[in-house]
C-alpha cells in the first residue's frame, strides 16, 4: 500500500507542476543565472481568459529579446458566482503590533502561543493568570476584527518524553493530561473576548530535538531514528487523544497539524550541493505521511505549513533549491509545498482538508543584517515577492497565508526599527484592499510568454489582472482597450494606457468588462 501511495504521489506531483523552504540553510546564489536584458512585445486581444495550471519544469527561462507578437487564443471560463473568503494574515508577537496589523487590512493573525508548561507546571494545578499577556493580545486581536490561529506548545517537565526538551513530544501516559488541558483551553479562549477557533498543535513538529535548544519555539516532535516517517506516527497518537475533546469544548474549533517545516522535497530530493551527485535526506518531510499512515487523518481538520524563499541577489530573484523552486520557473515555493501536501492528502483520501501557510516570507543573508539585505534591490524584491506569494496562495485555494512577521526574521520585516512601514507593508495593505474578497479566475491567457507571469481575479463585475516580469527585461504589453484603472503594487494610481510597460514590481489592471 505504501509503495503504491508513494508512486501515486510522484505522479500527482508531476501532474501538479512538480513538487518544487526551509529555514536551516541559505539557498546558494548559483541556483539560477543572471537573465539577459532586452525588450519583448506582447499583443493581447483576448476577450476572456483561461483557467491555466502552472506546468513549467524546474529549469531556467531565457528572456526573449526579439519576439514575434503573439495573438492570444481564447478559452472561455465561467464567471465565479461568489467571492472567495479573505486569506491575508500576519504573525503577531506583541499587543502594540495590533494597530499596524489592523491598518494593513489583514483578516488573520497567528499567535505563538499558549504554553502548556507555564500554565500547568505541576500536573493538575493550572495558573491561567501567567497568560495575562496572551489574554490581552488575543482580546485586542479579536476587537480589531481579525481571526486568530493560536499555537499550543511547551511540554511541562512532568510530561516530557525526551527529558529536558520543552519543545518535545509528550510521554504516552500523559497524552490524556494534555487532552484535558487543551479542552479547558479551548473552552476558555473560544468565548468572548478572545473568540479563538483555530488551533495549531505545536510549531514545526517535524524537527528532531537534537537540532534545537530545549526551549525552542520549534515543535521538535521529530524522531531522527525513524527512517520512514520521522515520528509522524506518534504525533497521530497525540491528535487522536485531543481531537474529540477540542470539538466537545467548541464545535466550531478547527484543529491544525502544527506548522510543518517541510525541510525539503521528499519525492525528488535535492542535491546537497549542485552537481555533487549526493542527495539530501528529506525523511523529515514525510512526517505528515506518518500521521496519515497511523490513521491520524480522522483527527485533524487542516494542515498548517511554512514556506520561505531566499533572496538570490539582484532584482526580483528568489528561490528555494530544496524544493526546486525559483522566481522564473515555478514561482514562490508555497506552490510546490501545496502541491505536495494536497497530493499526499488526496492519496490517503483526505483531499478536502484545509491548507494554511502559517509562515510565509522572503529571507536574506544569515540574519538580515548584511548590506545586500538593506539595499533597495532586496526591499523591492521583498515587496514583489509578497504580492506574488499572496496571489499564488489565492490561486491555489488555501484558507490563509500568514506573513512572518511585522518586524521580521532575516530581513522579512514589514516595518523598520522605528516602526515605519516599508514598501512590502504597503504592498500587503494594497493587495488586501484590492484582492482580499476576489475569486481566482485563472492564470494569464495563452500568448503571455515566459517573460511575464501573473493571475486574474474577479470581483463584482470587475476583472483584476496582476502582472510582473520574471526576467530582468522590462516587457511591453499592448491591450486594444485600456484598463479602467491601473495601479502600482503600493496602490499608486497610473493613467490607463493601451501600451503598458511591465517590470519586476507587480502592477494591477482593472476592467469593468472582460478585457
Amino acid at each position: 500500500m505504501r509503495d503504491k501511495i508513494r508512486i501515486g504521489l510522484m505522479i500527482l506531483c508531476f501532474l501538479l507542476s512538480s513538487c518544487s523552504g526551509q529555514k536551516l540553510e541559505n539557498t546558494p546564489a548559483d541556483l539560477v543565472g543572471r537573465m539577459p536584458t532586452g525588450t519583448s512585445i506582447i499583443l493581447v486581444t483576448a476577450s476572456s481568459t483561461t483557467m491555466a495550471t502552472r506546468t513549467q519544469a524546474p529549469t531556467m527561462v531565457s528572456a526573449i529579446t526579439t519576439p514575434t507578437p503573439t495573438m492570444v487564443s481564447v478559452i472561455t471560463t465561467p464567471t465565479p458566482t461568489a467571492p472567495a473568503l479573505p486569506i491575508s494574515g500576519i504573525e503577531i508577537h506583541d499587543i502594540d503590533e495590533v494597530e499596524l496589523v489592523q491598518q494593513a487590512g489583514v483578516s488573520w493573525a497567528r499567535v505563538n502561543g499558549l504554553l502548556w508548561g507555564e500554565v500547568e507546571p505541576v500536573e493538575g494545578v493550572r495558573s491561567w493568570e501567567v497568560m495575562v499577556g496572551l489574554d490581552e493580545k488575543l482580546a485586542a486581536i479579536s476587537a480589531a476584527g481579525i481571526r486568530t490561529i493560536l499555537v499550543v506548545r511547551d511540554t511541562p517537565v512532568w510530561a516530557q518524553e525526551v527529558a529536558g526538551m520543552d519543545c518535545g513530544p509528550i510521554t504516552p501516559e500523559k497524552l490524556q493530561a494534555f487532552a484535558t488541558f487543551v479542552q479547558d483551553a479551548v473552552a476558555r479562549y473560544s468565548k468572548p473576548p478572545y473568540n479563538v477557533h483555530y488551533w495549531e498543535l505545536w510549531n514545526e513538529p517535524d524537527v528532531d530535538p537534537l537540532w534545537v535548544p530545549a526551549d525552542s519555539p520549534f515543535g521538535c516532535w521529530g524522531d531522527i531514528n525513524d527512517h520512514q516517517y520521522f515520528g509522524g506516527e506518534y504525533y497521530a497518537e497525540m491528535l487522536r487523544s485531543v481531537y474529540l475533546q477540542i470539538k466537545g469544548a467548541d464545535p466550531q474549533a478547527v484543529v491544525l497539524v502544527g506548522g510543518l517545516l517541510l525541510d525539503c522535497d521528499p519525492v525528488i530530493p535535492p542535491e546537497t550541493a549542485p552537481g555533487s551527485g549526493s542527495f539530501r535526506d528529506c525523511t523529515p518531510s514525510r512526517f505528515l505521511e506518518g500521521v496519515l499512515e497511523n490513521g491520524g487523518g480522522d483527527y485533524f481538520d487542516g494542515v498548517s505549513f511554512h514556506a520561505y524563499d531566499y533572496y538570490l541577489g539582484g532584482i526580483g530573484r528568489f528561490g528555494n533549491r530544496n524544493w526546486h523552486s525559483a522566481w522564473n520557473t515555478t514561482g514562490p515555493v508555497l506552490i510546490a509545498k501545496i502541491h505536495y501536501l494536497r497530493g499526499l492528502l488526496i492519496a490517503y483520501g483526505f483531499g478536502s482538508k484545509l491548507l494554511i501557510n502559517s509562515e510565509n516570507g522572503l529571507l536574506c543573508g544569515q540574519d538580515g543584517s548584511e548590506p545586500e539585505c538593506q539595499g533597495e534591490p532586496f526591499l523591492n524584491t521583498k515587496a514583489s515577492y509578497l504580492v506574488q506569494s499572496y496571489a499564488a496562495a489565492r490561486s491555489e485555494g488555501i484558507t490563509a497565508n500568514i506573513w512572518f512577521d511585522l518586524h521580521g526574521w532575516r530581513g522579512s520585516g514589514l516595518v523598520d526599527a522605528g516602526r515605519e512601514p516599508n514598501l512590502a507593508y504597503e504592498a500587503l495593505r494594497f493587495q488586501c484592499l484590492l484582492l482580499e474578497r476576489t475569486a481566482f479566475w485563472g492564470n494569464l491567457p495563452p500568448g503571455i510568454h515566459a517573460g511575464i507571469d501573473g493571475y486574474i481575479f474577479y470581483r463584482s463585475g470587475s476583472w483584476i489582472w496582476v502582472m510582473w516580469t520574471i526576467s530582468e527585461a522590462e516587457q511591453i504589453v499592448y491591450f486594444p482597450r485600456p484598463a479602467n484603472a491601473s495601479y502600482m503594487l503600493d496602490g499608486t494610481s497610473q493613467a490607463p494606457e493601451e501600451t503598458l510597460l511591465i517590470a519586476f514590481l507587480p502592477q494591477y489592471f482593472e476592467w469593468q468588462e472582460r478585457p
